[in-house]
Parts: structure tokens; C-alpha cells; sequence
């Protein structure tokens, strides 16, 4: 078994985190005091290739696995993880597993080149990781569909020009593509999250709003199939968000007790300390090659619904655990909104909710396991 990566991933590893530190970092904080996109980012990260990592060379993407994501993802939330649009990810895969040729060809390459931005709608006001009561409905008309309903929680939709749209059509639930120009798209609320505030959240409806059958991605009743072929894929990167601010917190934390003197010794001279180290550095590790193993399975096209959900659960807990003993390591110095603590903690647990609670992972594991 081999645990290294390719030289090729490190080589990309080492550009995104030169790009993180160069672009992402020095600006982090403000978009995120703001709740704004940062728009110039997202085309400078389409530049480097970032937004079509996973998409295939012939429609102009990098030709990449989860790997390749995973090492993105780490690496992009260790300046901030509201800089991983998820939704724009997730549209790709829809469409690279279920979408038709036609589809492929249109949407694809401005996805991937940045020209589009993508947004996943499935969550309404009663309706979040279970399909059951979905209320937006999608009646059929001779040469398409008619689309209603409300979407809350909804990563980048006034920002973005396409949209997944998930709705019961007459054969069950379906997915649709809509671009936010269509007659009867309407923002209704701008949110104020807790964290991920560079990727501004909304409320939008869409009424009597007609799209051509075209706009169907997968079978009609097929949205269950469609939605997780793209949400294995992003637990991968949300456990890889997790990984790269647990990894970050700690790693600050640690340079900070290196020199702190407590009277002739460093604070990281004192035994409590340095198994409080001791026991994260081993976690985030372990959750690192558990990440992998999850990344690894998707590549070889196995399936990793039990791996991606016990990614997801152990790196949530390490990355809230490394978090909150960073600042405990770090004193008075950890707890000012000058340092990047307090937004990770933010971050972090917003990350251990959206695409699935930690809850909603151990039913998953629970039930690969128990049937």
C-alpha cells in the first residue's frame, strides 16, 4: 500500500498553497467581516485551473480526481474555506455522471474556465438532508417544465449564473438546471451566517418559471441518484476543508508556544502541552489518511458512501477540537478577531452541518454497516 502522493499532486499542492498564501490569505478576513464573494478571486482561481479540477480535459478542465480535490480543498481552508464554493463543484459532477452529451458540452467549459458560476438549491424551510416533503414541484408542459417553489440556506445563488435546482416533478424528484436570468428567478433574502461568509447564503423563489426538458439533468424521479453522485464527492471536500483548518489552527498554535516564555522555559517545554499535541497531531493524521482512503475508493470508482460520511464525522470532531485548544494554547493572545481563530471556529462548524450533520454521517456509517 502506497501512501505517498505523486509527484504531480505535490507539485499541485505546492501551487495551490503558494496561491492561498499570495491571494486568499491577505484578504480572507475582510470578505469574510463583509459577507461578501470575492469575485476577483473566483476569476483568478479559474485562471489557475482550480474551479475545473475534477472536470475532464476534453472540456477544458484539469483532468483530476478527488485527490486533486481533496488536496484543493485542504489547502484553500487553511486561509479560508469560504473560497471552496460547493455548490459549483457538486453542478460539475451532476453533470459529468448524468448530464447528456449536449449538456456536457454547453455547461461544462464555462463552469470549469469560471466563466459560469454554479449553485446547488435543495434545501427549503422544512425540507434539509431528507427529500421527504420537498415542496418545490416541477409540472409538466408540452416542451418542458414549469418550476415553483422556495430555497433556503443556499450557498452563492445571487452571485451565480446556473443553478441545480431540486424538485418533484410527476415521477418523483428530479433536477434541473436553471439559469438565474429566467423570468420568475427572485432573491427574497440575503442570510447572515455564522461562518463560510465569503460564500454569502440566500433565500430565492422561483415562480412559474419554464425550462425546456433539456434542462433535465438524469431521468425524470432520478434526482436521489444525481444528488449523491455529487455528495460523496463533496463530503470528500468538506472532510478536506475540516483537515486543512484543523492543520492551520494547530500549526499557528504550535509556533506560538515554541517561543512564549513562561519565566526562564517555552510554554511547549511543559508535559500537558505537548501531549495536548501529541493527541490532536495524531487525530488530524488519522483523519487525514481516512480522507484518503474515501478519495482513493471514489478514483477507483468503488463505492465510498461508509468512507466519505466517517471522513467527514472524524474530521468535523478534530478540526472542532483543534480549533478550541489552539486558542486554549495560545492564551489571550488566540481569543482577538485579529487572528484567524475565532473565524475557523466559525468556519468549522458550519462545515460540520452543511452537506450533512455530523449526525446525519453516523445514520450513514450506521446504516453501510446495519442495513
Amino acid at each position: 500500500m502506497d501512501f505517498e502522493w505523486s509527484e504531480s499532486q505535490k507539485v499541485f499542492q505546492a501551487r495551490v498553497r503558494g496561491f492561498t498564501e499570495r491571494v486568499i490569505e491577505p484578504e480572507a478576513k475582510e470578505f469574510d467581516e463583509k459577507n461578501l464573494f470575492p469575485v476577483a478571486t473566483f476569476r483568478k482561481m479559474s485562471k489557475e485551473g482550480f474551479l475545473g479540477i475534477t472536470v475532464p480535459s476534453e472540456y477544458g478542465g484539469g483532468n483530476g480526481g478527488a485527490m486533486e480535490y481533496s488536496i484543493l480543498c485542504e489547502e484553500i481552508a487553511r486561509a479560508s474555506a469560504a473560497y471552496i464554493h460547493n455548490g459549483h463543484y457538486q453542478t460539475e459532477k451532476m453533470l459529468f455522471h448524468y448530464g447528456t452529451a449536449e449538456q456536457r458540452r454547453e455547461f461544462l467549459p464555462p463552469l470549469a474556465a469560471g466563466e459560469f458560476l454554479a449553485a446547488t438549491a435543495i434545501s427549503e424551510s422544512g425540507v434539509g438532508s431528507s427529500f421527504n416533503g420537498m415542496a418545490a414541484t416541477a409540472s409538466r408542459e408540452k416542451d418542458g417544465y414549469i418550476l415553483n417553489g422556495e430555497k433556503v440556506h443556499i450557498n452563492d445563488v445571487a452571485e451565480a449564473q446556473i443553478i441545480n435546482f431540486f424538485a418533484m416533478a410527476p415521477q418523483g424528484l428530479t433536477v434541473f438546471l436553471v439559469h438565474t436570468a429566467t423570468p420568475g428567478f427572485t432573491i427574497l433574502e440575503k442570510m447572515d451566517p455564522m461562518g463560510l461568509r465569503a460564500s454569502p447564503i440566500y433565500s430565492f423563489r422561483l415562480t412559474d418559471c419554464r425550462v425546456p426538458e433539456s434542462r433535465r439533468i438524469g431521468q425524470e424521479g432520478q434526482g436521489a441518484q444525481v444528488f449523491f453522485s455529487a455528495f460523496n464527492h463533496s463530503r470528500i471536500g468538506n472532510a478536506s476543508c475540516l483537515l486543512g483548518i484543523a492543520a492551520e489552527a494547530l500549526e499557528r498554535a504550535i509556533s506560538f508556544i515554541r517561543q512564549r516564555k513562561v519565566g526562564n522555559r517555552v510554554v511547549a517545554d511543559f508535559q500537558g502541552i505537548r501531549w495536548i499535541v501529541a493527541e490532536l497531531s495524531t487525530r488530524i493524521e488519522a483523519a487525514g489518511l481516512l480522507r484518503d482512503r474515501a478519495a482513493w475508493m471514489e478514483d477507483r470508482e468503488k463505492d465510498p458512501a461508509r468512507e466519505t460520511s466517517m471522513a467527514k464525522l472524524l474530521a468535523g470532531e478534530i478540526a472542532m477540537e483543534a480549533v478550541s485548544q489552539a486558542i486554549q494554547l495560545t492564551g489571550s493572545h488566540g481569543c482577538y478577531r485579529d487572528k484567524p481563530f475565532e473565524r475557523y471556529l466559525r468556519d468549522a462548524k458550519s462545515l460540520c452541518i452543511a452537506g450533512g450533520t455530523l449526525e446525519v454521517m453516523k445514520n450513514n456509517i450506521a446504516r453501510q454497516i446495519l442495513g
